[in-house]
């Protein structure tokens, strides 16, 4: 795949970087545990949660529906 394709793919992974208290690392690393994922894959489902309930509470546009 080349890197312009990428791009397009409303589905490609991307990285993100988060600066945390060590705390709440250590919290995420227990859930992450808890639930049988790795870090990773439990802060991608908390940002996930997180954006889909702030564009069910309109906090933020939904890009799947358009004005009409």
């Amino acid at each position: 795949m080349m890197s312009s394709e990428v791009h397009n793919d409303p589905m490609a992974k991307v990285t993100v970087t988060a600066f945390i208290e060590e705390e709440i690392k250590e919290g995420l690393k227990d859930l992450a545990d808890a639930e049988r994922r790795s870090m990773s894959q439990m802060m991608a489902v908390l940002i996930e949660r997180a954006v889909l309930e702030a564009r069910e509470q309109g906090k933020i546009s939904d890009p799947n529906k358009q004005d009409k």
